[in-house]
């Protein structure tokens, strides 16, 4: 594919992202809720609702302690500095949702240890909760994407609160977005009262990889 033709994929599928956009925007007019989120966190939620084509999400996403500012705060340090952004997801599906087209000027380090070669221990936890502390361990990301487990989720804020005693790290960002009937709303409220993270999440049974990436995506629109 020539420059010619790549540039006129990209402008095809940019009028529709807008189109779709316009959609949503009408869907939203009037909703009380949305309108209370500010500039950056509208242009986050509208993506999410694109990508799920779910309407809900205009009541459901929650920020909490400016996290969606700090984040793009975050992402032009990175681009400046030409410093990779460290990124561990709980599923490959939320990896392969996360674009590298988006922003170009972010370097993305995106990890998944689900399907590690290391042994996994043989107790009562899942593969998903374990792996996401093999990765913190080893990795120390910038942002923590769920977007499927609710164990990851549980499993990643309690051991970045341990890893913080020793080595004072904790994630700049968690995205906390875990779908299900079991656990998923419960992991998801523990995200929004932990004040230690700063944290972009929803309520409820909903959500998902592609929710998830959304507003990773997101993000890094909005930060070029």
């Amino acid at each position: 594919m020539n420059k010619t033709t790549q540039l006129s994929s990209y402008n095809a599928g940019e009028n529709i992202y807008a189109k779709s956009i316009k959609i949503v925007e009408s869907l939203v007019e009037g909703n009380n809720h949305f309108n209370a989120y500010s500039y950056l966190e509208k242009q986050i939620v509208k993506r999410v609702i694109h990508a799920t084509s779910d309407i809900s999400y205009a009541e459901t996403v929650f920020f909490t302690n400016d996290s969606a500012e700090k984040t793009i705060k975050l992402l032009k340090e990175k681009t400046a500095k030409k410093e990779p952004l460290k990124i561990v997801c709980d599923s490959e599906m939320t990896r392969a949702g996360i674009s590298k087209n988006v922003n170009r000027d972010v370097i993305l380090d995106l990890n998944c240890y689900i399907n590690s070669t290391k042994m996994f221990p043989s107790i009562e936890e899942t593969k998903s909760a374990f792996s996401i502390k093999l990765a913190v361990n080893e990795i120390f990301p910038d942002i923590i994407v769920i977007g499927n487990a609710p164990t990851a989720l549980i499993a990643a804020m309690e051991h970045c609160g341990n890893l913080y005693k020793t080595t004072d790290y904790r994630p700049s960002l968690i995205i906390g977005m875990p779908v299900g009937f079991i656990g998923a709303a419960e992991s998801k409220i523990k995200l929004y009262e932990n004040d230690f993270f700063n944290a972009i999440g929803n309520f409820g049974n909903s959500g998902g990889s592609s929710s998830a990436a959304a507003v990773m995506n997101a993000l890094l629109r909005e930060s070029l």
